[in-house]
């Protein structure tokens, strides 16, 4: 399945390739992905709409980061830029 990300103006993101929304509040929501578990962090998320069987989440809100996060020895290490940035 392929992984499509649309960010629109920080306040609203289209997510495809998703499997499962794993945990959500208003300022974190984590989600399996076809290519690994994805961690989207900001204020005010909310989760407008979400299909299994297609693999689209909607989500509104403030965004602040985007993250893939990757299984290291039982803790969750961030990837990328983002990941470097918020050590």
């Amino acid at each position: 399945m392929d992984q499509d990300v649309c960010l629109f103006s920080r306040k609203r993101m289209e997510l495809g390739g998703i499997e499962e929304v794993e945990s959500f509040s208003d300022t974190e929501i984590v989600l399996a992905s076809s290519l690994g578990r994805i961690a989207v962090s900001g204020s005010g998320l909310k989760i407008g709409r979400f299909s299994a069987e297609k693999g689209e989440l909607e989500l509104t809100g403030t965004v602040d980061a985007f993250a893939y996060l990757e299984e290291d020895g039982g803790e969750r290490e961030r990837r990328g830029f983002f990941g470097r940035l918020f050590r």
